[in-house]
């Protein structure tokens, strides 16, 4: 089933595709394995006969094998669930492939799990029949092989052990002599060699059964302090007793109470790390005075110190305009930067899903398809494309010739090294040629990166870009089309007819596109004066109209396609509108903004790294920020925009300016987008920001350097910055950085409650005032998105870690890129999921503490309650135990956790124990 799954699932990777994988998975598998011999080598009967006589339809298929084998209609469905898990890798990606409306490579080559089965079935059947006869002697059905488990319990139970390895070496070796060189004696001998094994293992088991309590005594009487000679001297029914209460706690029912016992240790740590900071919310800074009136401080008597000032209280706190104002994203890589970004500089910083709440799907410059900006949880409404500046006009066409030059010389690498023969040949004439990148990229991979860099910078020029933000009209959309088609026209032209220059006159060219959208209507005197001054004949006019309709897609239904897909691109004003009010709302970034303010998106660089999407942003769809961070800055930055948000209570001063930038998480460093548009009033500023951006990036490099198993000694900011950069270069290196292991809390809330805290990058913080959001619209927002793909990304962690040959995906090291759809293990494995061994395990060790995430929420209970009643994935999350809650109280000042049970218990203040 591998071979076929990987074969036909291949998007691209191959170098020699499967045929006939236009007829679905199943269609291509019958038609090409009669002409393959496994079927004959394994020694299924009339191979062939049996294939042609399958049904066309996969469900006939499925039904005639389940009947065949006999499968009860009550077990039906869990044995074909068996099936679906005997492959997980596989069969998810099916499914998942399957499920995608508009997937390009799943419309023209169908898959589906009831075509996976067919042929997964159809094996079964005949393999579970040819062994059942040749082994057993008995047919291969459901019934059949019942009878023979009752019927022969104890050589059932041989076989049984044998397959699941709990026999001993000797007995192991006996058994399969018994299969393999004596074949033919009957069950006499079977059952003859299970009892001589149950003898001879009774007593083997008794002994065992001896040691292993003595064993359980010994680790008791250790964890305890109980001296040897004690254990010793007890009664037998005293240890008796003792392994009686062990057998009460079963090993099986440890897990879940050390699990507790290990989250309560960090919650409690981390809650008492905030208490401070809670208790320094309202205390006015030190000219102002006390913040509350003396005659109201007994009123405030028997409360914590954070709670809220009585009504009435005097408070007067001076708002200090910031230097600048950064929004991060809420991944835990961000907040070491934040920490070092704030005492740097007089800076505030945020937190926010780092889409920026805007669901697009993206083109970037030169690219033939679009990524999904968005949590995988939401729907795209809005198309938006990278587009040259218009006066990069001349540099465009220089970048488009040399990005298809590079192209043109990769592809050519690649076919002359996967064709047959010419591999032969290369190796000779093109070695060297070989040699400098590897020599480059192993010894000296920073140096080989930005000679590579400054080689595709001479040969294909950037260009400055901007983003598609405004939708146009549908007069608009049509005349963009319309453009379009006219320069197809002139270049199907020069190729096709060779003409070019004043012999193509714009109403020769208009003339063709409406007859090729049109048909004979666009026919007319201008027509045949325009075929005429080009020297055409009428029936070189049908002829390359046609040649226009076919090749060059200039008709009715590609047009109505690609005004369709203009139309979608881009967001109306209101739509833009809406877009920035609610980002800034639920950041609770409404008033006293800096002159600047950063949208910093955050992506990774890493070299020979199929995990690199678990790198980039987890809201992006695994993709980088960096679009909707350039796109959400362009329309804060619009007038029009701010206008409007003006009505509605958000006025942003005229010299405020937003910034997109996105932050490289594997070397800290920090790139700024768009600084054609940063006003030449800010540009002091703007180089303030980045020299300050560069300096927290270096010390956070230098906290992560400490963190990674490889670094020996401390290392200064400096030098860290240079490992982490040739960390991201080596094309060796199984771990360019540890990601979001250690992820552990999501903390919603203002940042004072964090503010200057070392929460040790393992802590999403996300920025929320609720009295900004008196409707709790934007707290449900952030608890059913963003806290969703979070909790998606501990859970991932706590598997991986847990048992990552089963949930991960084991070694870097063992795999091999397979269909450009994931990694197996060695040359055939099924398609693995989860994390890498490196990813979450330093050595044997867990370096990632696998624990249920935690989420804190500073707002009311009985808002936080009435969300949770109101959407059954928040009610999985807690009732469930898949997420710890604790509300912090403003008002009251108290922490309460939230119970599995639906009730609230407070937490007691100093100790962060429940």
């Amino acid at each position: 089933m591998i071979r076929w799954c990987a074969a036909f699932l291949d998007e691209g990777h191959a170098a020699w595709t499967m045929p006939q994988r236009e007829q679905t998975l199943s269609g291509a598998w019958k038609t090409l394995t009669w002409l393959d011999l496994n079927g004959s080598l394994w020694g299924i009967r009339d191979w062939r006969r049996k294939l042609e006589a399958l049904p066309d339809r996969s469900e006939d298929a499925i039904l005639d094998a389940l009947a065949a084998l006999g499968v009860p209609e009550t077990a039906r469905l869990e044995y074909l669930a068996l099936h679906l898990a005997a492959l997980p890798g596989w069969a998810a990606f099916i499914k998942w492939r399957a499920d995608q409306q508009g997937y390009a490579w799943q419309e023209a080559y169908p898959a589906s799990l009831v075509k996976y089965l067919s042929i997964r079935l159809f094996y079964e059947r005949e393999l579970v029949g040819q062994v059942c006869r040749e082994e057993l002697g008995i047919e291969g059905t459901f019934e059949a092989i019942r009878s023979y488990m009752e019927s022969h319990p104890l050589a059932y139970h041989l076989r049984q052990e044998r397959v699941a390895g709990g026999l001993p070496g000797h007995w192991s070796r006996r058994v399969d002599r018994l299969r393999n060189r004596w074949p033919k004696r009957g069950i006499e001998a079977w059952e003859a060699l299970a009892g001589r094994y149950l003898t001879d293992s009774a007593d083997w088991h008794r002994r065992a059964a001896f040691r292993s309590a003595a064993w359980r005594l010994l680790s008791l009487a250790k964890a305890l302090g109980i001296a040897l000679a004690e254990l010793l001297n007890s009664p037998p029914l005293d240890l008796k007793t003792l392994l009686d209460w062990l057998d009460a706690f079963p090993e099986t029912q440890h897990g879940p109470r050390w699990l507790d016992a290990f989250e309560a240790g960090y919650q409690q740590q981390l809650l008492e790390k905030l208490l401070p900071n809670l208790g320094r919310l309202y205390e006015a800074p030190p000219d102002q005075g006390p913040s509350i009136l003396p005659s109201e401080q007994s009123e405030r008597e028997g409360k914590a110190p954070w709670a809220l000032p009585t009504e009435g209280a005097t408070r007067a706190p001076i708002e200090v305009r910031p230097q600048a104002q950064a929004v991060f994203c809420i991944d835990v890589r961000s907040e070491p930067l934040r920490r070092h970004l704030e005492p740097i500089g007089d800076y505030e910083t945020f937190g926010f899903a780092g889409f920026f709440i805007c669901f697009i799907r993206y083109r970037a410059l030169g690219s033939h398809h679009d990524t999904d900006q968005y949590p995988v949880i939401m729907k795209a409404r809005n198309l938006v494309r990278e587009i040259p500046r218009s006066y990069h006009g001349d540099m465009l066409s220089r970048h488009r010739t040399g990005a298809r030059l590079v192209h043109a010389g990769h592809a050519l690498l690649l076919d002359l090294k996967e064709h047959v023969i010419t591999p032969y040949v290369i190796v000779e004439s093109l070695g060297w040629f070989y040699c400098l990148p590897f020599v480059g990229k192993t010894l000296f991979p920073v140096w080989y990166r930005k000679l590579s860099g400054w080689f595709k910078r001479i040969v294909a020029p950037p260009v400055s870009t901007t983003l598609t933000v405004d939708k146009l009209s549908k007069s608009e959309a049509e005349e963009m089309v319309a453009s379009e088609q006219r320069a197809v026209i002139r270049l199907a032209l020069r190729e096709r007819l060779g003409l070019h220059g004043s012999r193509v006159s714009p109403e020769l060219v208009e003339m063709l596109r409406r007859r090729a959208l049109n048909g004979e209507e666009a026919e007319g005197p201008f027509m045949n004066e325009s075929s005429r001054l080009a020297d055409l004949s009428a029936e070189e006019v049908t002829a390359f109209i046609e040649d226009l309709r076919r090749d060059y897609q200039i008709d009715q239904r590609w047009a109505s396609v690609q005004k369709e897909r203009i139309t979608r691109t881009g967001f109306t004003l209101d739509e833009q509108v809406f877009t920035v009010e609610t980002a800034l709302r639920m950041m609770g970034l409404t008033r006293n903004f800096a002159r600047l303010v950063l949208l910093c998106a955050h992506g990774s660089t890493s070299d020979n790294n199929p995990f690199e999407a678990a790198l980039d942003c987890g809201a992006c769809g695994g993709n980088e920020g960096k679009p909707n961070a350039r796109l959400l800055a362009a329309m804060a930055n619009k007038p029009q925009v701010r206008e409007r948000l003006a009505k509605n209570g958000i006025e942003i001063p005229s010299d405020t300016h937003f910034v997109a930038g996105q932050i490289d998480t594997t070397t800290d460093e920090v790139q700024l987008f768009d600084l054609e548009d940063v006003p030449p009033t800010h540009r002091k500023d703007l180089a303030r920001l980045l020299e300050d951006l560069k300096e927290a990036g270096q010390l956070t490099s230098q906290e992560r350097c400490a963190r990674l198993p490889d670094v020996a000694v401390a290392l200064l900011p400096r030098q860290a910055m240079s490992h982490v950069r040739r960390r991201s270069a080596d094309w060796s290196q199984a771990r360019p950085e540890w990601g979001l292991s250690g992820n552990a809390a999501f903390i919603i809330a203002r940042r004072h409650i964090t503010k200057a805290l070392n929460l040790e990058g393992r802590t999403f913080l996300h920025s929320y005032d609720y009295l900004e959001d008196p409707s709790s619209r934007l707290l449900e927002i952030i608890m059913t998105a963003p806290q969703v793909v979070t909790q998606w990304i501990n859970m991932e962690h706590y598997f991986s870690t847990m048992d990552n040959d089963v949930y991960g995906s084991g070694s870097k090291i063992y795999h091999n890129v397979v269909g450009r759809i994931g990694v197996m293990s060695g040359m055939q494995s099924d398609l693995r999921t989860g994390l890498a061994w490196q990813t979450v395990m330093n050595g044997e060790v867990p370096y990632h503490e696998p624990m249920r995430l935690l989420t804190l929420i500073e707002a009311p209970r009985a808002r936080i309650e009435a969300l949770i009643h109101r959407h059954e994935v928040l009610q999985r999350f807690y009732h469930n135990g898949w997420v710890h809650l604790v509300a912090v109280e403003r008002e009251e000042g108290a922490l309460y956790r939230y119970l599995p049970t639906g009730e609230w218990r407070r937490v007691a203040l100093g100790t962060g124990s429940a």
